[in-house]
């Protein structure tokens, strides 16, 4: 009999690939694996959309991982046949080796007798082990016993992509210094000039391709990793990146009060850093330990087999290995990295691939891996990020104090000096360009732009171009590859301080003591707590080089447009000397002050208008990437922006019953205002007013949860200011409880808390009999609530979309992106400016709008408030499982009188349900 407790398996063949899903799919889900498939067989790009709540995740898992399976089966049984091929044709030239010998020997007609048993192969008489003998997973490493009879073997079962870092428990061989061989000299050196003649053949190692999920936030992938724990392939290795804030054990406040760390990054590379460690016991007089976590890099948590011994399964949460670390007293961090290694799925935010500066840190090779990125409606605006930069010149002459200091000293002086002499220049030319800005407005702001192309031949003339840049460059990968010395094993601080135990009663031996070790390892006699930059100034230099190589490049320097802004602002200065502030650039929290004055201020933003520089990168080298979400509508964009061909492509239906959600659209409310909600209208009172009756009238049908979204913090401040002179947000407020979302993040959890909890009391029995009926909460497009918070059954029965969400016009990065488009649309084959500008304001919208419908049971209403929406060509842009169903009605009294009827309609079928 089966086991009850095990859910039943749904098998399907696609492409000659078995999927095992734990539920029936979909047909959306049918379509959307056939897409995966498709794509990773074919090695071509793919673009899904799929509503939320069509169980898109678990087909992504699914089907992804079973073409690794079926891939994994294909190489293997390749390889083994190309092996055994090569292995005869080996004993055929032996033989033939053999037969040319023993025809040699007897032409010599030698008087000497062979003794009986000798006639085998000289294979067998070496010690070979031929084709019966050798192991279908053999590596390279394992495959040279065989050339080494007297060791003793250690089998390795991995089949996977990178065996190069392996843990002591994971070696193939004895670590064996002395010479075990039985065999004399002459026999051990015929044997040496035997193996190199018959050159045995290697068997290749199995490199199968690795999936890459990525997603937006670490909560994604959580309840990624949920769906995955779920299936039938929930035994394979997977592994989360996330960043130390989230995997880091280490005690935050180890050094308080003397030393307050921003983040856990910089204390993790002070307590890894061996010249951080020895600087920091110099100064408090006490032994500095290396981070008692690390253990060699999270050793005893870095390979599968001690997760399983742990009880830890192989798919795992960040909360899994944490928890893991603090009780083994290992380093999830560094753990992580390493199980990376052998990893067949790994779970990451996007911008970990996206980004090359964080992708170069993590260290992470894509070459022939498939990456699937989840939610990529915002994957544009992430590429431009990646390859854009804000330079602000007080960041700039830090650096460049930074790297003076370093000349100094003696390490790499040469590198350190032009590397400073490169950003002082720089920091001349923005003094100089900033003389030209004539204008300032109303805030004492001014700013002058140029395009890419003129920005680098102003470089050039300046002495800091492409020329210049280069032996920048070369500076700085000097510089970064001795910093990057901080997971040397040699622990140098510790090795000093043995031979100079400080404590709080200093003497002038104990000083003099100071002097030559200081003298003696080459840190500054001045000042010994600075011998390195800061990490800030790392990351400025990293940043530059990552963007100055595209800007220039000659297929890219036409994609950037460089602005220099000149603003006078309040500034707080918290110290006046960087030598008096806290180690390693960080304020001493003894130190801060809170003097302030008005200075000017430069920045310059080196903007990158085309997001293929940084994406052509990773479709030139992964297999194929599949780009997927619930609102990627409309799609005729990302083949053109991102500068990639997608060959495959799916717009799925939702999985849902029309009566499961009603779309309408809102001219009017009930005074028959006109509700366009273009800018110069709602500034009127009249509008104001009949938008306010409108949210009540929707509040008052609709039980339990309601969002509300408006295209702006500015529209929404304004109609809350009206509502609240004529009293209606105190009629708001009797009938449910009234939230907005805050402008800053982290006040929104204490919100959402309480958004919930008035949900849950009113769909309490009886929780709808007089007092508040629910919740309200009023957002903006753009925001958190609106991208990735789960408003799931009650929590979002109604979702009221107030305008069409156009990004600002004014934004400068938005004015520069249509104007570029519109120079480029025909030669690089670009939409032009107004439809790109269109596309990002729908992408905003439905992505509000999947909010209401969040699994296959769910029910809700959708309306659309704005008048503009009754004709068809502003329809198009909408998602297609919402295009269809969007009715209009005449009249306010009409649309309201149906909203009532789905409501109870669908509370009656609850009832019954």
């Amino acid at each position: 009999m089966s086991d009850p407790a095990v859910p039943p398996l749904y098998t399907y063949t696609i492409g000659g690939v078995k999927i095992e899903m734990p539920v029936k799919p979909y047909p959306s889900q049918v379509s959307m694996m056939d897409k995966v498939i498709r794509g990773c067989q074919k090695q071509q790009n793919c673009l899904l959309e799929s509503p939320t709540g069509s169980g898109k995740t678990l087909a992504l898992l699914c089907s992804a991982l079973a073409w690794q399976r079926a891939e994994r089966e294909r190489l293997g049984k390749l390889i083994e046949e190309e092996f055994q091929q090569k292995i005869l044709e080996w004993q055929l030239k032996e033989q033939q080796k053999k037969q040319l010998k023993e025809k040699q020997q007897k032409q010599q007609k030698t008087p000497e007798k062979k003794p009986a048993g000798t006639n085998i192969s000289s294979a067998k008489s070496k010690g070979w082990s031929l084709v019966n003998d050798i192991d279908d997973d053999d590596s390279d490493e394992e495959m040279s016993i065989f050339k080494q009879p007297g060791k003793k073997r250690k089998m390795n079962r991995s089949h996977y992509f990178d065996n190069k870092n392996k843990s002591n428990d994971d070696s193939i061989m004895t670590n064996d210094s002395t010479d075990n061989s039985l065999m004399t000299e002459d026999e051990d050196e015929n044997h040496i000039t035997h193996q190199a003649e018959s050159k045995i053949p290697k068997k290749p190692k199995l490199v199968v391709p690795v999936i890459f999920f990525c997603t937006r936030t670490h909560k994604q992938i959580e309840q990624v990793i949920k769906e995955l724990q779920r299936t039938s392939f929930n035994h394979v290795r997977s592994c989360v990146l996330a960043s130390r804030e989230l995997t880091c054990i280490q005690d935050s406040n180890l050094f308080y009060p003397d030393i307050t760390y921003k983040s856990k990054t910089e204390l993790c590379r002070d307590l890894l850093d061996p010249k951080a460690r020895f600087r920091n016991s110099l100064k408090f007089r006490r032994d500095i330990e290396k981070c008692v976590y690390h253990d060699n890099g999270g050793l005893k948590i870095s390979t599968y087999s001690q997760l399983s011994n742990y009880g830890v399964s192989s798919v795992w949460d960040i909360e899994d290995i944490v928890k893991l670390g603090i009780e083994k007293r290992s380093c999830p961090y560094y753990g992580s990295r390493v199980l990376l290694k052998t990893a067949e799925i790994v779970f990451c935010p996007y911008n970990y691939v996206i980004d090359p500066v964080i992708r170069g840190t993590m260290n992470l090779q894509l070459k022939g891996h498939v990456i699937i990125v989840d939610e990529a409606h915002n994957i544009e605006d992430q590429c431009r990020s990646a390859a854009s930069l804000r330079l602000e010149q007080t960041n700039l002459n830090l650096a460049k104090m930074d790297c003076e200091k370093l000349s100094k000293i003696g390490n790499n002086s040469t590198s350190y000096s032009a590397i400073a002499q490169y950003l002082s220049d720089m920091s001349k030319w923005i003094d100089q360009k900033s003389t030209e800005i004539k204008s300032f407005d109303d805030y004492d702001r001014g700013v002058i732009s140029w395009s890419g192309m003129s920005t680098t031949a102003s470089f050039n003339e300046f002495g800091i171009g492409s020329e210049a840049f280069e032996k920048f460059k070369k500076h700085c990968e000097t510089v970064m590859a001795d910093e990057g010395k901080e997971n040397d094993e040699q622990d140098i601080g510790k090795d000093l301080m043995d031979g100079a135990k400080l404590d709080d009663t200093k003497t002038d031996k104990d000083e003099s003591k100071v002097e030559n070790l200081v003298k003696d390892n080459g840190f500054s006699q001045g000042n010994p707590y600075e011998d390195s930059i800061t990490n800030a100034t790392k990351n400025i230099l990293t940043s530059i080089i990552t963007v100055f190589c595209l800007l220039f490049d000659d297929d890219y320097k036409s994609d950037y447009q460089v602005s220099l802004e000149r603003i006078m602002q309040m500034k707080k200065f918290e110290h006046a000397d960087r030598n008096t502030s806290g180690i390693a650039g960080w304020l001493n929290s003894s130190q801060q002050s809170s003097e302030s004055r008005t200075v000017w201020t430069n920045t310059v933003n080196f903007l990158c208008l085309n997001p293929a520089a940084v994406f052509h990168e990773l479709t030139s080298t992964a297999r194929c990437i599949i780009l997927t979400s619930g609102t990627l509508s409309p799609m005729n964009s990302f083949q053109s922006e991102l500068g990639s061909q997608f060959p495959i492509t799916l717009e799925a239906n939702h999985v849902i019953k029309p009566d499961q959600c009603w779309v309408t659209s809102v001219n009017g409310g009930p005074n028959r205002v006109d509700l366009n909600c273009q800018y110069q209208n709602t500034g009127t009172y009249g509008f104001q007013d009949e938008m306010g009756l409108v949210l009540k009238n929707v509040c008052e049908t609709v039980p339990y949860g309601v969002l509300c979204f408006m295209p702006s913090y500015v529209l929404m401040d304004k109609l809350f200011a009206r509502w609240q002179i004529t009293g209606l947000l105190k009629d708001l407020k009797r009938t449910k409880a009234v939230m907005c979302e805050p402008r800053r993040g982290d006040q929104l959890e204490d919100l959402m808390t309480k958004y919930y909890a008035a949900v849950k009391r009113a769909s309490a029995p009886g929780g709808r009999r007089g007092g508040l009926t629910g919740a309200l909460f009023v957002a903006v497009y753009r925001g958190k609530i609106s991208e990735g918070l789960d408003f799931s059954d009650n929590n979002a029965r109604a979702v009221v979309a107030v305008g069409i969400p156009f990004p600002n016009y004014k934004d400068v990065a938005v004015s520069h992106k249509k104007y570029y488009n519109d120079q480029h649309h025909k030669n690089k084959g670009l939409l032009p400016g107004w439809e790109w500008y269109q596309i990002q304001a729908y992408r905003a919208l439905n992505q509000a709008l999947g909010r209401c419908i969040r699994h296959k049971n769910d029910w809700g209403a959708i309306l659309l408030v704005d008048s503009r929406y009754s004709q068809p060509k502003n329809l198009t842009g909408l998602s297609k499982w919402i295009r269809g169903r969007v009715e209009h009605n005449s009249t306010w009294a009409e649309t309201l009188s149906k909203l009532n009827d789905f409501v109870e309609s669908r509370l009656r079928s609850d009832d019954v349900a």
